[in-house]
């Protein structure tokens, strides 16, 4: 009977352990599978963050180029109405002399 006790206390023993691994090996493996999904989320949101990001560079990008073609036209009209400012004011003293002439 003696015998008997020690088998069941060391099969008792090699149960709980055994247990005990399963236990662990499920909670480590459960682990990762929800590791995985949150790098995989994690993943998919970087990637649309950087797609955003991407689409934004590229309108900021045409929006300078824009400016750019803006500032040029303003430039060229400046010009445009300077001249017409010069050739005003000459045309304006030429009416002057013309009406001192006639008085």
């Amino acid at each position: 009977m003696n015998y008997i006790i020690n088998y069941s206390a060391l099969i008792t023993i090699i149960c709980t352990i055994a247990t005990s691994l399963i236990a662990f090996l499920s909670y480590k493996n459960n682990n990762k599978s929800k590791n995985n999904q949150d790098i995989t989320e994690r993943v998919k949101r970087d990637t649309e963050i950087s797609t955003k990001l991407d689409m934004m560079i590229t309108s900021t990008s045409e929006v300078k180029v824009e400016m750019k073609s803006l500032n040029n036209k303003f430039d060229e009209m400046s010009e445009r109405i300077a001249k017409c400012e010069e050739s005003t004011k000459q045309a304006h003293d030429r009416i002057d002399k013309i009406e001192f002439r006639l008085n």
